[in-house]
């Protein structure tokens, strides 16, 4: 369900407005960028520059493509199309929007990688490793839970996120958020066991000391193919949960009322105005 509804593409904050995000990209990288690794000065202007080329890019080729693909969705749910083939297409449409990102900004930041000391290596993969121990943490604490409170947990968060593009959900909406639950495949373990098999990957990768070429390119290839690394079970379970999800979006839509629709199409005008008044 955490890919409920498929124009998270443009935007994956908490409360936070789609402009106040892109017009203060620059401070919160390096907010961010703070809790794993300290710039030396010189690094900080490499990163700048980089920074507005990201965002002169990124204005110019890509928010036109994500302006066209909102007004794109809009029509399909205002004309009764979202089924299954849709739903796919709008899918595979934000994940190309996400590969050229990654296509974009991935070799830069190969290219910079090189420039970090062993300290600066080191920090970053503690804050790594703390990140995998409060995952570890919460998930023993979810696991600890009866198989009734998982289930109500679960059922509960998933509501809350549909109400968050429908409003109030109807009784028969629920009703299907319920009778669906035992249809997913738990994988939270085999999410961890992907993460910490590529950060040993990427850790060894860096604990070599040379910078060579060989580095930047397997480097690159981690980065832009992390997905390599995920088991054969988690990348099955993946697929089998993703049809489960489109066919519940259908389902869902199928029981969605006038007010519902009109209250989704609102939310999608308000990323689209956004994008619009960022392009200008």
């Amino acid at each position: 369900m955490k890919k409920i509804i498929v124009i998270c593409f443009i935007v994956l904050l908490s409360g936070c407005s789609t402009k106040f995000v892109y017009k203060n990209f620059d401070w919160l990288v390096y907010w961010y960028v703070d809790d794993f690794v300290e710039l030396s000065n010189e690094q900080e202007e490499i990163v700048d520059e980089k920074l507005k080329q990201w965002l002169i890019w990124h204005k110019t080729h890509e928010l036109p493509k994500y302006l066209e693909h909102l007004k794109q969705l809009s029509s399909d749910i205002q004309t009764r199309q979202i089924n299954f083939d849709r739903i796919d297409y709008h899918q595979s449409r934000a994940s190309e929007h996400w590969i050229r990102l990654k296509e974009r900004v991935i070799p830069d930041l190969v290219e910079m990688a090189p420039l970090l000391t062993e300290k600066q290596v080191e920090s970053m993969f503690k804050e790594l490793d703390d990140i995998n121990s409060e995952d570890a943490e919460e998930r023993e604490e979810h696991l600890a839970l009866s198989d009734e409170e998982r289930k109500k947990k679960t059922i509960r968060r998933n509501k809350k996120n549909l109400e968050r593009w429908l409003g109030k959900l109807n009784r028969e909406q629920e009703q299907l958020i319920e009778d669906t639950y035992d249809d997913y495949h738990p994988n939270g373990e085999l999410w961890s066991q992907y993460k910490v098999r590529y950060q040993a990957e990427l850790r060894a990768l860096f604990d070599n000391s040379d910078r060579s070429k060989d580095f930047m390119d397997k480097l690159q290839s981690m980065l832009m193919n992390p997905e390599v690394y995920r088991s054969e079970g988690l990348t099955q379970r993946n697929l089998e949960n993703g049809i489960k999800n489109k066919e519940l979006l259908v389902r869902l839509d199928s029981l969605s009322t006038v007010k519902q629709r009109k209250h989704l199409l609102e939310e999608i005008a308000e990323f689209a105005e956004d994008v619009q008044a960022l392009m200008q």
